[in-house]
């Protein structure tokens, strides 16, 4: 779904009553506890996407991707990132006890990464409850739950690694960050604290490896902010954040001294937006920016903060730094840009009828590839020569190098036979595709969606 510890417990035995086993028994059965109680109500939600083409002048292609969401309120009110559901060309929302209803987009925030799901349901949906993030403290316990990498409803216990992380995503940037798992998939999900309430949104993961999963560092968005920008989405008049199109970044006192600022404080600009207010009143990179509307903060971040709060249509007044002397200028406030894909009518019936795209790309089985593979002489087949990240062949587990030997109940050995019949199977309205796949740890069956 685009940025730290080691923890070391040490027996007690001031109460020799209480031993080890049974304190590890006690938080145990809390944790069942709580999951037990909070997981009806988190549900995995699988979209169709509209994925831009990977090369130029192909056309984009429709993917199966997966994410996660919590219901809020029991007429089916759901909570989710914006980013699991942008593109979308349907929505299909799955309960804990395999119930699956069509979900509705009621809104998407431009400025955070959150988003409202609407289901119907002919009966009251299991909710979960806002917590209080303010009250986090490094160290607490959470679990995550959600539908890592497509598999289904899981649950991951960790701690508050460490609050307030700024991960260059928002303006609003401060994540939670935790060791408990968040995967690809897991995102939307609840993090939840030891009575069971939503205390952050699982958004993000780092990994410095662009293709690895969790190394213990996922980030939630906090339960306090992420309940303003729900409340504002189910409300249509509510006044929309502001904007000017300028990325900011803290002004260092190396950055400063380059650009001889002095002693003045303030955010560098870094870029601007050409469609921005900024570009229009002549910002430019380089300029910093020492006080908003007469207020002068310290970093990028407050400044951020502080446009998206400024009335759309008003103007701001900035003091730059700009060729060693402070200048005045005026920028009038925009209307945050939405930054969803918005598809017409048109293009989602297009799209919804095009053969979907699992992610992987085929190509002849060479001695080469043999050898570089390890694939046995006896193995007939098409090679998989690349998955791409984030798609339903990698959820699967499918890796380079593996083989697809059968499609359906046909053996197929070149790319050209394996699409052959994936269409023939798609042609007829078949929701899945049956493969069977081989490795040099042997061969397994996948199912690739279809419909």
């Amino acid at each position: 779904m685009n940025r730290f510890f080691a923890l070391v417990v040490a027996g007690i035995a001031i109460v020799p009553a209480i031993s080890g086993k049974a304190l590890a028994r006690a938080m145990g059965a809390g944790q069942v506890t709580v999951a037990q109680t909070a997981t009806p109500a988190v549900v995995n939600i699988a979209l169709w996407k509209m994925r831009p083409p990977s090369k130029a002048g192909d056309p984009p292609r429709r993917v199966k991707t997966y994410g996660s969401g919590f219901v809020i309120d029991p007429s089916g009110i759901i909570v989710t990132n914006r980013h699991v559901i942008d593109g979308a060309l349907s929505i299909n929302v799955i309960f804990d006890n395999g119930d699956q209803l069509k979900g509705e987009l009621l809104g998407a925030a431009p400025m955070l990464d959150i988003a409202v799901v609407k289901v119907h349901a002919d009966h009251p949906l299991s909710t979960l409850r806002w917590g209080n993030s303010n009250s986090l403290r490094v160290g607490d316990s959470v679990l995550t739950i959600g539908n890592p990498l497509g598999l289904g409803m899981s649950v991951s216990a960790g701690i508050v690694s460490a609050l307030n992380r700024n991960i260059e995503d928002t303006p609003y940037d401060n994540y939670i960050q935790t060791d408990a798992a968040i995967n690809h998939g897991n995102s939307g999900g609840p993090m939840v604290d030891h009575n069971g309430d939503v205390v952050g949104v699982d958004t993000a993961l780092y990994n410095p490896e662009e293709a690895g999963g969790f190394i213990g560092i996922g980030f939630a968005i906090p339960a306090e902010f992420a309940r303003v920008v729900v409340t504002r989405l189910l409300d249509p008049s509510h006044p929309k954040p502001g904007w000017l199109g300028v990325t900011l970044q803290d002004l260092t006192q190396e950055l400063s001294m380059a650009l001889k600022v002095g002693g003045a404080k303030g955010a560098i600009i870094a870029a601007v937006d050409e469609s921005g207010p900024a570009h229009a009143a002549g910002l430019r990179p380089s300029d910093v920016l020492t006080a908003i509307n007469g207020l002068r903060l310290s970093d990028a971040r407050a400044y951020l903060r502080t446009i998206v709060q400024i009335p759309v249509g008003q103007p701001a007044e900035l003091t730059m730094w700009r060729a060693g002397k402070e200048h005045g200028i005026a920028a009038t406030v925009a209307e945050w840009p939405n930054s969803m894909t918005v598809l017409s009518a048109g293009m989602l019936e297009k799209m919804s009828k095009m053969m979907p795209d699992p992610g992987l790309q085929l190509a002849p089985l060479t001695d080469e590839a043999r050898i570089r593979y390890s694939v046995d002489a006896n193995v007939k087949g098409a090679l998989i020569s690349s998955v791409e990240k984030d798609s339903e062949a990698a959820d699967l587990g499918i890796v380079p190098g593996d083989v697809v030997s059968f499609v359906q109940d046909v053996p197929v050995a070149t790319p050209g036979e394996v699409y052959e019949v994936t269409r023939r199977a798609y042609d007829d309205g078949r929701p899945f595709l049956a493969v069977l796949v081989q490795n040099k740890n042997g061969a397994r069956w996948v199912s690739l969606s279809l419909s």
